[in-house]
């Protein structure tokens, strides 16, 4: 495998950065302050931190300003806090006047669409809203890194097509919900570039084992991105099932029954030091290892079963809000946008399922062997992506469950 290039080497990547954060900029300055869903509640937990204070202790009978976010994992709110801890922030108070006639949750809802009281008015840029903007600046790093390590994923599944790579990377920096949340003040962008990089890694394991031993540094480094993962968000461990198939994978392509083995230790062990020790912490604070139960006690919880019926009306809401939804999902695009959007992902499809079809007919002929290799590498990318997709899936509607 061919050493990559620097990056100032690579004119079409370097130009999708670019795109991307003029935009991204743009976004993070043009959208009120708090106008992003649970804005202020990410805000309040970093601003906690930034204060020298403890991670909350969630009780259900006394709501913190951080709200229900105060149960997350807290990487991206030390990260946040330790930024603008010497930002005085004092002023929060009078930027975060809510609104009480806001309508939010429903783009069909009549009335006013602003979460905050003074979203048309100009703030200068300091106080809590500059902490707040130094936020959305990182994340907007963080996106960065998202888009790098899809365009670096693409780059592995197609090492003779450096410009699908590009485009892959462009696709994924113009979806107008992913410039939105990335503009935004929120740890879900922590936890989609720790997604994104672990993707990446999983499949330069799978392509590197092709030809050689898989050397535990390697694994080691497996283990801080698990670690960096589900010290983001719980959705973050769903990437460990993903880990797991792919070293199985691995393990069953090399025949070494003793590489389970051999990787566990340094996979584990980083994972373990990282991340562990928080959720220790909400054993022994909540008994519950995930902090789920205290956070649906804050939350809130359905007040019945999800059927199949509202389980469709949850997935019609992710279609939407995957594309692009802003505001408190209360602001949607035009409904031509989102029907592109969806023809795009069907054409994707037929792409893919067109691949199948010389492997089949190798398979027909009986030379299956010779032809695996390549369409082996040329798949590595989506079927790593669909993996994580069917695992995130899984967690996702085991919490819409309640």
């Amino acid at each position: 495998m061919t050493s990559p290039k620097p990056v100032q080497k690579r004119p079409l990547l370097v130009a999708v950065l670019l795109i991307y954060g003029v935009l991204g900029v743009w976004y993070s300055l043009v959208v009120p302050p708090f106008e992003t869903p649970d804005e202020p509640f990410h805000y309040a937990f970093a601003r906690h931190l930034a204060q020298g204070n403890g991670l909350p202790v969630q009780r259900p009978d006394e709501e913190g300003p951080w709200a229900q976010e105060g149960s997350q994992a807290p990487l991206y709110y030390m990260l946040t806090g330790l930024l603008t801890s010497a930002i005085d922030q004092s002023d929060y108070a009078a930027l975060a006047t809510r609104n009480p006639r806001a309508n939010i949750g429903d783009p069909l809802y009549p009335g006013n669409k602003n979460f905050m009281l003074y979203s048309g008015a100009s703030h200068a840029m300091r106080g809590a809203n500059l902490a707040l903007h130094v936020g959305r600046w990182f994340s907007l790093l963080l996106g960065g890194l998202t888009v790098y390590f899809t365009w670096a994923t693409a780059r592995l599944a197609l090492p003779n097509r450096p410009e699908l790579a590009a485009v892959s990377a462009l696709f994924a920096a113009l979806i107008p919900q992913f410039l939105f949340l990335s503009a935004s003040f929120s740890n879900d962008n922590l936890i989609i570039a720790a997604s994104a990089a672990t993707l990446y890694w999983l499949a330069r394991l799978l392509v590197q084992s092709r030809t050689r031993t898989i050397r535990a540094s390697e694994w080691l480094v497996l283990g801080c991105l698990l670690g960096m993962a589900a010290l983001s968000k719980l959705h973050g461990l769903g990437l460990f099932g993903l880990a797991v198939l792919c070293g199985l994978w691995i393990t069953w392509r090399r025949r070494d029954w003793l590489l389970p083995l051999r990787a566990l230790a340094p996979v584990a062990v980083p994972a373990l030091i990282i991340a562990g020790w928080w959720y220790w912490r909400n054993y022994t604070l909540y008994g519950d290892w995930l902090g789920i139960q205290h956070l649906l006690e804050i939350n809130g919880q359905r007040a019945k079963s999800l059927n199949w019926s509202g389980l469709w009306g949850e997935l019609r809401g992710l279609r939407y809000s995957f594309w692009g939804l802003f505001g408190w999902f209360n602001i949607p695009l035009p409904t031509w946008v989102y029907a592109v959007f969806d023809g795009m992902v069907v054409l994707g499809i037929v792409g893919q399922v067109s691949q199948l079809a010389p492997m089949l007919n190798k398979v027909r002929v009986g030379s299956l062997d010779n032809h695996w290799a390549s369409w082996e590498t040329r798949s590595t990318y989506s079927g790593v992506v669909l993996g994580l997709l069917a695992a995130w899936i899984v967690l996702s509607l085991g919490l819409l469950a309640y």
